[in-house]
Parts: C-alpha cells; structure tokens; sequence
C-alpha cells in the first residue's frame, strides 16, 4: 500500500535508497503536499509539526541491487541515467560499460573459453594458482581482453578488471 517519505520527489517515478540497510526501492510517486507528518509506526525520528511529504507506491524492490556499490552514482545524477543503471545493474558491472558493449566484451572473451591456459600464473596479481590447486590451475585461469591487451588472468582478478 503507498506510504509517506520526507521530501519532494520531482519526478514521477523514483529511487528511494534505505541507506545502510542495503535496500533500493522503484517507487511511483503519486501526490507531493505540504501536511503534517503522518502517524507511522516506521518513522525513525519522532514527529515533526509540518513538512512536505511524497506519497509513494512501490513498483519494484531489491535488497542487494548493484546501484548500491560506491561511486555508481551521485546525488547530481538523473533519473534516466538511475533508470538505466537500474534495469542493467545485474549485467553490467561497472558504469563505465553500457549493455550491449559488456555483452560484446563477454563474446569476445568467450571465444577462448575452451582453452586451457598456458599458465598458471595470474597476469595481474602474480599469484601462481598451481601452489594451492596443483594440475587443476591451468583449468581455472580466465582469458580477458582489455583493449588491445589479451592476458590470462586468475577468476578474481578477471571479475575485478570488469569492475574497473
């Protein structure tokens, strides 16, 4: 059922983010009014004696949604960039890639997934995955392109350079 937050929300749809709680709200915003806060339990701060308030429905929610990661946004950002960065956040993992470039970026990098990597050393950390995995090693190295430069890299590695 819609509820109250503090604020004017401009925009007819929203993100409402419940900071430190890890929780990412899609709401629907349905009047803004100047008007005494309304009795709810849920309040964190006791009531205050008049204020503008946004009367929200919720049209999706997500309690781990990658928008929370730091630095993928910032209060000056717009709604159309959050819209976006919202519907692709689980395929995309960083915001330096749109969409269809990361999925071309995987395409590319799956063409060699079939090998085997002639190394069992990670060419980004230098860690030597044989020490702990023995003959299995060169079966866990991942192939990643970044730009020009093709390497062999460890599975953590591989998924940090995404990020970045």
């Amino acid at each position: 059922s819609p509820f109250y937050v503090e604020g004017d929300v401009a925009t007819p749809t929203a993100f409402i983010e419940l900071i430190g709680h890890g929780i990412v709200a899609e709401a629907e915003v349905l009047l803004v009014e100047t008007t005494q806060r309304p009795d709810d339990r849920y309040w964190l701060e006791p009531s205050v004696a008049t204020g503008v308030y946004s009367l929200v429905d919720l049209l999706a929610l997500d309690f781990h949604h990658p928008l929370l990661r730091l630095g993928t946004y910032d209060e000056a950002t717009d709604y159309d960039t959050l819209k976006r960065l919202w519907d692709e956040g689980y395929r995309v993992p960083s915001r330096r890639w749109s969409r269809s470039a990361y999925e071309a970026h995987l395409a590319r990098e799956r063409q060699f997934e079939h090998r085997v990597s002639p190394t069992t050393v990670c060419a980004y950390c230098a860690l030597d995955l044989s020490d702990f995995y023995g003959p299995l090693a060169n079966r866990l190295m991942e192939y990643h392109i970044d730009a020009d430069e093709e390497m062999w890299v460890c599975p953590t590695c591989h998924k940090a350079l995404h990020y970045k």
